[in-house]
């Protein structure tokens, strides 16, 4: 026998990647965390191709402003008090909107954006807190 057959599991431990209430991993958490970086992916796409075929520097940098600071931080922050409401609160939503921003921030955006990815991983963290707060009161 194996010393893990002898002793129960920890009454905190209640499933796996589950600690005190903190989620690190589900399902549903990671498809949610592809599904924003598909998002911000998309959207820095648009704003790409909007800019090829648009010459007028006034209105792409425009539109560019708008994806940085009305698309992608609404986008992060609906999807990650999506996860909180549905799943509760993890961890992961600390790092996941930066890492998403990332690919998009060196193909169209370059790296004086990397200060919206931090931003970004601030709003989704405390997106995913406050829907993990109706996800535990039960009144989603």
């Amino acid at each position: 026998p194996t010393p893990c057959q002898h002793h129960p599991p920890h009454p905190k431990m209640r499933r796996a990647g589950n600690v005190d209430g903190m989620r690190w991993t589900t399902r549903a958490t990671w498809v949610r965390i592809v599904v924003l970086a598909c998002v911000d992916m998309g959207a820095a796409g648009i704003w790409f191709g909007v800019r090829q075929m648009v010459n007028v520097d006034n209105d792409a940098q425009a539109l560019a402003l708008t994806i940085l600071f009305i698309a992608l931080p609404l986008l992060t922050i609906a999807v990650a008090a999506w996860d909180g409401v549905r799943d509760g609160f993890s961890l992961l939503w600390l790092l996941a909107p930066f890492v998403c921003f990332l690919p998009p921030m060196f193909l169209f955006f370059g790296d004086s954006a990397l200060k919206y990815g931090a931003c970004y991983a601030v709003f989704g963290l405390v997106a995913n807190v406050l829907g993990a707060l109706l996800h535990r009161s039960g009144s989603y």
